[in-house]
């Protein structure tokens, strides 16, 4: 067994001997045969998603892969490969989250050499979803020592969707610039390959997706390319978002236009088509806006900064996903638009940054279009009684309970709808009393309703309750 790679290094070493008498030629780096896919194409599957590139020119540096919106990975689904494992280029297995596998020319006469390893689950930096760390082990045989790099994972504010960016692929085995990568595959792991859970899961719409390639060679032009897939039988996937508001509290009932709290609450389970437009409509017999406060909003490019002043904040929101350890949360606040009524601007904060915008109208319908291809599973937005963006039209205690509309739209096109009576705070005894509410189910409009699906119905309604047991428990 030792002959062979004795042999090897021999042709390496002619290889480099050869190649000092033979000078370089340089031509442009480009993509051919590009490909990114699940295995398994139904909308919202855990399926494995393999990215396959090969590379023709130049030798490649910098590769960015820009994965479409809604092809996402949990990182919870694994522990966290620690420094100290990847140092010594020894990730536990049971971190890995995909494979990378390639091919390489040593000085264009040796090839194609194979290079294979794993991607494994790597803590990320501040403001990261997620970040992979890469081993691999080129020859196979242990000759050459493994190859470590990090893969940044980033969120783009554009779609939404995640980037994945690979810096400082090595060109060198035996002399500085001796290796090109003619060839990479990329699979991330969808579920088995011994994940506790599953981890890459399939956009939840069933309209073209575009992967992009983005590569930077060591000298000479960039490269660029895409790939395309769609995925299939979107009316399989289950869209029953349920909705409740909560009003009122101590000193906020009315009547008399009386700053008062608002919350309206969206949860989801995980397996549910994704929320892509979210419209609430505040009743408008109960509650109004402060025209007053419309007038107070910060400027577009001040939100996109994180600058808005602090008079222009009129609550908060908060938001959690099986995708993220920790909650997301931040300020909720009045952005102008150019109109007499402003937008509703969300800055939510932690292991990554989401900037919404919503539109307010004047009847006081919430709309938030455009939402993320992203499991959400508790979505909250609470309107403060300061500065008091909304007012107590009259006794908010005295029956019925303000009654809110919600329509909700999926990625899978399919859609809901609900109408549910507000919990009132701040009545009765002490004006520490609640009336009226309960969680409310969102009502189909398309897909039939399956045993499985009645089961979750079961399981949001004690959530629900849970939910208000807790917040009277920190009243």
């Amino acid at each position: 067994m030792m002959r062979t790679p004795r042999r090897l290094i021999g042709m390496l070493i002619a290889a480099v001997a050869l190649a000092a008498l033979t000078p370089a030629s340089a031509s442009a780096l480009g993509f051919a045969n590009l490909s990114a896919a699940p295995t398994n194409t139904q909308a919202g599957a855990h399926s494995d998603f393999t990215i396959s590139m090969g590379f023709t020119g130049g030798q490649v540096k910098d590769l960015t892969i820009g994965l479409p919106p809604g092809e996402v990975g949990d990182p919870t689904a694994t522990p966290m490969c620690s420094q100290a494992d990847f140092d010594a280029a020894s990730c536990p297995t049971n971190t890995a989250v995909g494979d990378v596998s390639a091919t390489a020319t040593i000085l264009g006469i040796v090839g194609p050499v194979p290079v294979s390893g794993n991607l494994y689950n790597f803590s990320p930096l501040p403001g990261e979803p997620a970040r992979f760390a890469i081993i691999l082990h080129p020859l196979g045989i242990g000759l050459v020592p493994a190859i470590k790099l990090q893969s940044a994972v980033q969120l783009r504010t554009s779609d939404y969707g995640l980037t994945t960016i690979i810096n400082s692929i090595p060109n060198t085995t035996l002399l500085p610039g001796d290796t090109t990568i003619t060839s990479q595959t990329i699979t991330l792991y969808g579920s088995g390959h011994g994940l506790s859970k599953p981890f890459a899961r399939n956009p939840t719409s069933c309209t073209q997706h575009t992967t992009t390639f983005s590569a930077v060679p060591y000298s000479g032009a960039n490269a660029s390319g895409s790939a395309n897939f769609t995925p299939t039988n979107c009316g399989a996937l289950d869209f029953s978002p349920s909705f409740s508001a909560e009003v009122g509290g101590p000193g906020q009932t009315g009547p008399g236009r009386i700053p008062t709290t608002v919350i309206t609450s969206i949860d989801q389970d995980v397996d549910e088509a994704g929320l892509v437009k979210a419209q609430v409509a505040v009743p408008a017999n109960d509650l109004a806006a402060d025209a007053n406060l419309l007038g107070t909003s910060c400027l577009p490019l001040d939100f996109r900064a994180g600058a808005c002043a602090a008079n222009t904040v009129v609550g908060s929101a908060i938001a959690t996903s099986p995708l993220l350890s920790q909650p997301i949360a931040g300020n909720v606040m009045m952005v102008s638009n150019g109109s007499p009524v402003p937008d509703i601007g969300l800055d939510l904060n932690g292991q990554l940054h989401l900037l919404l915008t919503g539109s307010l109208t004047l009847g006081e319908v919430v709309t938030f279009d455009g939402l993320p291809d992203i499991p959400i599973a508790h979505f909250q937005l609470t309107f403060t009684p300061q500065p008091g963006l909304l007012t107590a039209n009259r006794d908010l205690c005295a029956p019925p309970a303000p009654l809110f509309h919600a329509d909700f739209t999926g990625y899978n096109s399919a859609t809901t709808s609900v109408d549910s009576p507000a919990t009132v705070d701040g009545c009765g005894a002490g004006s520490n009393g609640r009336v009226g509410g309960k969680c409310k189910k969102a009502k189909k409009k398309r897909h039939k309703h399956h045993r499985a699906a009645e089961s979750k119905k079961k399981h949001k309604k004690r959530s629900c309750k849970k939910k208000k047991k807790h917040k009277k428990h920190h009243r």
